[in-house]
């Protein structure tokens, strides 16, 4: 019975699964917005050439498949894993070095109220409308306490976040399927575009890395399979929770590990399934006392003003902005608070969001729905160079960088990397044993696609999704090998 159900349950995922992929070819076939992301024109022929390319490379690593994986298997040894992270620290320390910024956006609101929390004094009023961002304000605040609260500070934390969850993509991937796919999973990690460039920006989009990553390493034995202990169960819903926290987006996470907790758990363990919703009760409702207890925001006046979550949905269906940031809508819902409860805030946003979806019809929502999710998953940049496009301290830097020919192999070099990833997560499909790390792998991909689908939407949410997407990626380029994916020894 329990493996008739889990048969079911796996066959609707992986199908499932296997359609948002090739509808993500698809577009990123026929489209790329890393040119767009900079508010720039994309040069004539480089989609197609840049596609062209991608499509050499993944032919050669489909025929050369054997020889590239006998290559990771000899190199693979803690001497290379350690060069790589070397190597990762160093770039990013060059990009902090030559494109560093001036904090602007929320990214500058929190590095400065991380400095007022070290003084002791209050959050500013961005966080009553915004209390999302409360637990990453206090993250810097700590580590300024310990330090000391300026910039560089922490983008050297935020370094170490980034080379720390490249360091657990290796230990996952290696656990899972031998040494040598750890090894390959790193070196991709290594030279991905949002790891490199998004080094300056301290943010919940890197600093979330290490809340999905830390807890999976935990939960995976040495055997690549699933260590579902009451006390790991516990820790690791724990860790999920605050990374829900952190960034709301997340909560798909909390969501996978209790489906995977209930396909392959067995008998009354199945049960299981319902801690991890339980303890992200017991740690939102923590920490709402903890800081409301402390001072630094009032309880009143963010009940009062803070954005309902419909505010977002609200914002997803803004035709003229395709789903992302709309400064309109903001203005809209912060005026309807001046005036309206929240609870009436909420009625009225569900009114126009139902005016907006509707106004659109069918065939608008499709059109309107399909450029979304072009400006969400075919941005090879991951939005990372926009944001150290923002007061850059060396505008001549990120100039030359961009510029005519050096921005062309740039965004090439992003592109053919990103349809790499892509197709490697199509080949994960052929996988034959679909154990609980590719499950949850791929219950958070199609998660993050239907979220972003709902919510207001940017391609830089998906950075905290990227490591999963790398090991199954990688896992993929490797089908076929004799590893423990397919049951047989390495």
């Amino acid at each position: 019975m329990n493996k008739a159900v889990n048969g079911i349950l796996t066959k609707v995922i992986v199908s499932i699964f296997l359609v948002i992929i090739l509808l993500i070819i698809g577009l990123n076939i026929m489209a790329s917005r890393g040119f767009h992301s900079l508010e720039i024109v994309t040069p004539e022929h480089f989609n197609s050439l840049s596609l062209l390319v991608a499509i050499v490379v993944i032919a050669l690593l489909l025929l050369f498949r054997k020889q590239v994986l006998v290559f990771f298997q000899k190199i693979s040894n803690y001497y290379v894993v350690a060069a790589l992270l070397i190597i990762s620290v160093l770039l990013q320390l060059l990009v902090v070095w030559k494109l560093n910024v001036t904090p602007s956006w929320d990214f500058g609101t929190i590095v400065r109220n991380a400095k007022i929390l070290v003084d002791g004094n209050p959050l500013e009023n961005y966080f009553v409308i915004y209390p999302n961002n409360i637990l990453l304000v206090c993250i810097l605040a700590f580590i300024g306490k310990l330090a000391t609260p300026d910039l560089l500070t922490f983008q050297l934390v935020n370094i170490l976040i980034i080379t720390s969850s490249q360091y657990l993509i290796f230990r996952i991937a290696t656990k899972i399927a031998g040494r040598h796919i750890g090894v390959m999973s790193l070196l991709f990690s290594v030279f991905f575009f949002p790891f490199i460039f998004f080094a300056p920006v301290v943010y919940t989009d890197t600093v979330s890395l290490i809340f999905l990553l830390f807890p999976l390493n935990m939960l995976i034995n040495k055997e690549g399979k699933l260590n579902a202990t009451v006390i790991r169960i516990v820790i690791a819903s724990i860790i999920f929770s605050l990374g829900m926290i952190l960034k709301g987006s997340l909560i798909i996470f909390v969501i996978a590990f209790s489906i995977i907790l209930f396909m392959f758990l067995q008998r009354w363990k199945k049960l299981y399934f319902i801690l991890p919703f339980i303890i992200l009760v017991i740690v939102k409702l923590a920490f709402n006392f903890a800081i409301y207890e402390s001072g630094i925001i009032d309880k009143k006046q963010v009940d009062r003003y803070s954005f309902p979550v419909t505010h977002w949905i609200f914002m997803a269906q803004n035709e003229q902005r395709f789903g992302k940031y709309a400064t309109e809508d903001f203005r809209y819902t912060h005026a309807l608070l001046e005036t309206y409860s929240r609870e009436r805030v909420t009625q009225i946003h569900l009114k126009q969001l139902k005016k907006r979806i509707t106004e659109k019809g069918i065939e608008g929502n499709i059109k309107f729905n399909l450029e979304k999710l072009t400006h969400t998953w075919t941005d090879p940049t991951y939005y990372s160079l926009n944001k150290i496009k923002r007061q850059p301290i060396h505008p001549e830097n990120f100039s030359r960088l961009i510029d005519y020919k050096s921005g062309k192999l740039l965004q090439g070099f992003g592109r053919v990397q990103h349809i790499i990833l892509i197709f490697g997560l199509l080949l994960s499909v052929l996988l034959a044993r679909k154990n609980e790390f590719v499950m949850f792998a791929m219950l958070s991909i199609i998660g993050f696609f239907f979220f972003l689908l709902i919510w207001e939407t940017r391609s830089r949410y998906l950075v905290s999704l990227t490591p999963l997407m790398i090991i199954l990626s990688c896992l993929g380029y490797a089908w076929g090998d004799r590893i423990r994916l397919w049951g047989k020894k390495e």
